[in-house]
């Protein structure tokens, strides 16, 4: 009897001993798993606030875009108007369509020719180049 006692005294005790190590296996994957849930947490509000960032600026590009888009029309229809006016003129005064059919002075037109230009740097490399107007005749009148 105290064999069978002992044998079942030990069989319990490896099962305690077993249980033990599975519950502390079990642990450990947890913490793990905690861990990486914890990491995997954290980028994804970063990802999050980065999408948030985006849409913002997404946004707002898309009003300054129609804010464009209608200063553009604005002008388009002003300066319809503006060249309307200047027909109408044309055809009611004969000096002014004399005057608006002559070309240009040589020199105004090469200063209306000039390159476009994108940004200081550029500018400064087109003043550079030369190309400065003749200065004008000074009457001795004045």
């Amino acid at each position: 009897m105290m064999r069978a006692l002992a044998v079942m005294l030990a069989l319990v005790l490896t099962a305690l001993g077993w249980q033990s190590w599975q519950l502390n296996n079990a642990s450990h994957i947890i913490e793990t798993q905690e861990a990486a849930l914890k990491s995997k947490n954290q980028a994804l509000a970063k990802k999050n606030s980065q999408l948030i960032g985006l849409s913002i600026l997404t946004e707002t590009n898309s009003r300054e875009q129609m804010r464009l888009y209608a200063a553009a029309e604005d002008t388009r229809s002003l300066l319809h108007q503006r060249q309307n006016r200047i027909e109408e003129l044309k055809r009611e005064n004969e000096d002014l369509r004399r005057w608006a059919d002559t070309l240009l002075p040589a020199d105004v037109v090469r200063l209306r020719e000039r390159p476009a230009v994108a940004g200081g740097a550029a500018y400064r490399e087109w003043l550079s180049k030369g190309d400065a107007v003749p200065p004008g005749k000074v009457s001795a009148s004045q």
